[in-house]
C-alpha cells in the first residue's frame, strides 16, 4: 500500500480524532478542539499519511517551539513563541494497520524539513514510556527533565521523558 503525505486540512480533524482514539488510551485524548488550535498556529507544520483511497492513516503534528518545558498536554495555545528556537512534535501516529511500513518515517522527512527551511537546529518532543526506543532510532536522546517541566511531563504519562535531537 502507498501512502500520500499532505498538509492536514481542516476538514480532515474528524478523522484525526478518530484516529488518535485508536491508538492512545483515553486519558491521552485531546479534543478536536486542540488540534484544530494547533492547525490554525501551525498549518504548514501538520501533516496527514493518507492511503490510495485518501483515509487518513496517521499524522504529525508538530510547530515551532520555544524553551525546555514541552507546552501542557491538551491545552490550547494562544500563539506560538516568536523566535522559536526548535521544532516540536507534539504527536506523530499511525493506525496498527499502517505501522511497521516506514510512513512515520516519511512523516518525520517532512517534518525535518520544514524546520530546517525555518532555520531550527534542533527538535524535541515528549514520549511517551513505550515510543522511547522508536524516537532513540531516529536520532533522538532523552533529556534530563528540569523541575519546571516535571509538571507538564506528569499529564503525558509516568514513564514519559523529554527527548532531543539535532537537526
Amino acid at each position: 500500500m502507498n501512502i500520500t503525505i499532505s498538509l492536514l486540512q481542516p476538514e480532515d480533524l474528524d478523522q484525526i480524532v478518530d484516529v488518535q482514539s485508536k491508538i492512545y488510551s483515553p486519558d491521552l485524548h485531546e479534543e478536536y478542539s486542540f488540534y484544530a488550535n494547533r492547525l490554525q498556529l501551525a498549518p504548514s507544520s501538520c501533516w496527514k499519511a493518507s492511503d490510495q483511497e485518501g483515509r487518513i492513516q496517521g499524522y504529525l503534528i508538530s510547530y515551532p517551539w520555544k524553551g525546555d518545558s514541552p507546552p501542557a498536554l491538551g491545552h490550547a495555545l494562544q500563539a506560538l513563541p516568536e523566535a522559536a528556537d526548535q521544532w516540536f512534535i507534539h504527536d506523530c501516529a499511525l493506525l496498527p494497520s499502517a505501522q511497521g511500513k516506514g510512513w512515520s518515517k516519511q512523516l518525520l522527512r517532512h517534518g525535518v524539513q520544514f524546520a530546517r527551511t525555518c532555520g531550527l537546529r534542533w527538535s524535541s518532543l515528549v514520549s511517551l514510556g513505550q515510543a522511547r526506543d522508536y524516537w532513540q532510532a531516529q536520532g533522538y536522546s532523552v533529556v534530563q527533565a528540569q523541575a519546571e517541566q516535571a509538571d507538564h511531563l506528569l499529564a503525558y504519562g509516568p514513564q514519559s521523558c523529554m527527548m532531543r535531537r539535532a537537526l
